[in-house]
């Protein structure tokens, strides 16, 4: 039986306002992206980095090629801007939009403090730092996916699912998770469903 507790907690930090998901982006040449350093919030790793650069990577490969990143020379200049949050902010992903020289972007918030999800998720984070690190990796994703323009799902097997629909956050997890064997499994696996890929190829033709 799942944690009702947890997937609530899930729910309102994983919920954003219609207003703030982000239509396409011109894609007409590469999206610039900024990561922001973390070292000052609770629960970030230095290699989190590392992790939000595959979710740029893993858009630009489902999307076959049709979003392409490049790093920006400062925030400022970055149509995308990834921001690590603590557990104070109240949030545990969020996807804000924002306008940069006249073109659409978005701020991309990303708590990596996973054991404020609450239980089972904390312990086993604990227990499991690759499945500490699946967490972070895929709210990269899910937030990028907003960015992108891609709006929240219904299906439980979706990377863009919302949990205020209900269903097991451990599961949700853990179902990316065992396909890892180690950390640089990552880069292999999307967490992208077909359901997904086709809504992305959609709005990127």
């Amino acid at each position: 039986m799942f944690d009702l507790a947890a997937t609530i907690i899930a729910a309102l930090l994983l919920m954003q306002p219609q207003s703030n998901r982000v239509n396409a982006l011109d894609n007409r040449e590469a999206i610039t992206y900024f990561i922001e350093d973390g070292r000052s919030v609770s629960g970030y790793h230095d290699s989190d980095r590392e992790l939000a650069r595959l979710a740029f990577e893993a858009w630009t490969r489902e999307s076959a090629g049709k979003l392409k990143f490049a790093p920006a020379s400062g925030r400022e200049a970055a149509l995308i801007r990834l921001q690590w949050i603590s557990p104070n902010s109240g949030l545990y992903g969020e996807t804000q939009r924002i306008q940069v020289n006249g073109k659409i972007g978005a701020v991309v918030y990303v708590m990596p403090q996973v054991s404020a999800q609450g239980e089972p998720v904390a312990s086993r984070s604990v227990q499991d730092a690759l499945f500490r690190d699946a967490i972070v990796y895929l709210t990269c994703v899910h937030e990028l996916g907003h960015a992108v323009g891609l709006q929240h799902t219904r299906r439980f097997e979706d990377i863009m699912y919302y949990f205020g629909f209900g269903g097991d956050i451990l599961d949700y997890f853990m179902r990316y998770r065992s396909k890892l064997q180690s950390r640089s499994d990552i880069a292999k696996y999307s967490g992208l469903s077909a359901t997904d890929v086709q809504a992305l190829r959609s709005l990127y033709p």
